[in-house]
């Protein structure tokens, strides 16, 4: 009898089901055969998969992202298949998104000062309160372990796709404050439910919640009245790190958890742009440091001092105003090289475009001269009849305004460092978007310089990464503060040559 007829045999006298696992890797589909009671990360390299773990599997990293269909992204060496599954592994551009977060981003070993020992079995949640998407990281306070990523789009987009249309909301309706804070709490603590559930703990041992998120996000997580962000002289409620205990929120934590936001620049520059450039890990001395989301948040970092500024580039890349637009979720268009050659996020039939779709096929349009320098297009550009998935000028339009504003942000805040683009060593793109574009694709639209071009790295969710490691270090706390004290706000609305540098950069 072979050893796999004995394996096989001794699994029956046990009862054991072997689990089916389809493996989805670049359009690439394999069925393996697996016994439960290991990794995922462990099942995948012992079937030839390499999968990117720098911490050796010790759940440190966070890096061996994988993507489970149905249940959202998982850490590959800490999720154990229990039933049949269908992983999603991540393609080459993602694959070297997680290579450049080990490069560019701090990874600090657990700190246990940060340990406030209210539990045997301590927790902390780091989490990126972001306008469109929302990141949690669960911690282990004692390994520094991560125990768990999880990711879910942001319920207040109901209320509106961007923070104005939020500080409207709340402004327009007496109980508007509360039910957008309610509605979040309530997102985040089903996570947190989630969380206990599948490692058999409970709300005591969550001990700490640290969030980042731009400011306006913060004021409405804590309750505090946003509208005067929006209005003259834009004036924030809070900047400075704000320190509740847990039975001061409605949080499904131990009573006298931590629950932290961290420190914001202005109204428009917050905790996000903070953690990121914190996380930061470079030997470049004079960088750009750009989040290209809803609000477009640019840092430039000139030796000791740090130049901020934040533009209205508005939902459009996040695919809210474009008329065939998506999150990217399921389904999105999120690469286009031509009608017969594009990828849809988890392969499945394309049902909207994202916005990294979307800068592609605008550099494609204006490559072929389907559409002018001036952004005129002659008719609505088909990108799939079936589900009447159509570029129009109106969409044009928003693209315009949105690449204006970050490309003239750069060079207004590049001006007022007394630099030009020649000086700029590096530009860092953050976040979700900054991602997943094609950056020659971006340059050839007029999103980003072409004068960078080889000088442009994405670095992945530098805010979140940030966040984690105020979680883990007491020693990281000191590097948030420099940031806040180095840094200089410029308030576009203030600089003459803005409007000036918008209009002219709406051409392709």
């Amino acid at each position: 009898m072979t050893a796999w007829k004995v394996e096989k045999k001794f699994r029956n006298s046990l009862n054991l089901k072997m689990l089916q696992l389809k493996i989805n890797k670049n359009n690439e589909t394999r069925v393996i055969e697996t016994k439960p009671g290991f990794s995922l990360l462990d099942i995948l390299q012992q079937n030839g998969y390499s999968i990117y773990a720098p911490c050796g599997g010790k759940g440190t990293c966070g890096k061996c992202r994988v993507k489970i269909k149905g249940e959202g992204t998982v850490l590959a060496c800490t999720y154990q298949p229990d039933h049949d599954i269908e992983v999603i592994l991540p393609g080459k551009e993602e694959a070297r998104i997680l290579t450049a977060q080990t490069d560019f981003l701090e990874d600090l070993p657990a700190d246990n000062d940060k340990n406030n020992h209210l539990s045997p079995n301590p927790y902390g949640v780091a989490i990126d309160l972001g306008t469109t998407t929302v990141v949690l990281y669960f911690l282990n306070m004692v390994s520094g372990k991560i125990e768990k990523i999880s990711s879910f789009l942001n319920p207040q987009n109901s209320y509106g796709a961007d923070v104005i249309s939020r500080i409207s909301y709340c402004q327009q309706n007496p109980n508007g404050l509360i039910k957008l804070q309610q509605v979040i709490s309530k997102a985040i603590n089903r996570e947190l439910n989630l969380f206990f559930s599948e490692k058999k703990c409970n709300p005591d041992d969550i001990v700490h919640l640290a969030f980042s998120g731009n400011t306006t996000m913060l004021h409405i997580l804590l309750g505090v009245d946003p509208v005067p962000i929006a209005l003259a002289p834009f004036k924030p409620g809070f900047t400075v790190m704000q320190t509740l205990a847990g039975n001061s929120t409605v949080f499904n934590i131990n009573p006298k958890a931590e629950v932290t936001t961290l420190p914001c620049i202005s109204a428009y520059c917050g905790a996000d742009i903070v953690a990121g450039l914190a996380a930061l890990k470079t030997t470049h001395k004079t960088f750009l440091f750009i989040d290209i989301g809803t609000n477009g948040e640019i840092a430039l970092v000139d030796k000791n001092k740090i130049y901020a500024c934040s533009t209205a580039a508005g939902p459009t890349f996040e695919g809210a105003t474009i008329s065939c637009g998506k999150s990217a979720t399921s389904g999105a268009i999120s690469a286009f090289s031509d009608l017969n050659n594009y990828h849809v996020i988890d392969n499945t039939k394309p049902d909207g475009i994202c916005g990294s779709g979307i800068i592609d096929v605008m550099a494609y349009l204006v490559r072929n001269n389907i559409v002018g320098q001036d952004g005129l297009l002659q008719a609505p550009f088909i990108i799939n009849e079936e589900n009447n998935m159509i570029i129009t000028q109106d969409d044009i339009r928003e693209i315009q305004l949105a690449k204006s504003a970050i490309y003239s942000g750069i060079k207004i805040l590049v001006s007022e460092a007394g630099l030009t683009l020649s000086d700029i060593d590096a530009l860092f793109l953050a976040g979700g978007f900054g991602n997943f574009i094609n950056v020659q694709s971006a340059i050839s639209i007029g999103l980003l310089p072409a004068e960078l071009n080889n000088k442009i790295f994405p670095i992945g969710n530098s805010a979140g990464i940030g966040t984690l490691q105020f979680l883990k270090s007491k020693s990281f706390e000191k590097k948030i503060n420099k940031v806040v004290e180095k840094t200089v706000y410029i308030e576009l609305s203030h600089i003459d040559d803005f409007n000036f540098e918008f209009a002219l950069n709406m051409n392709f």
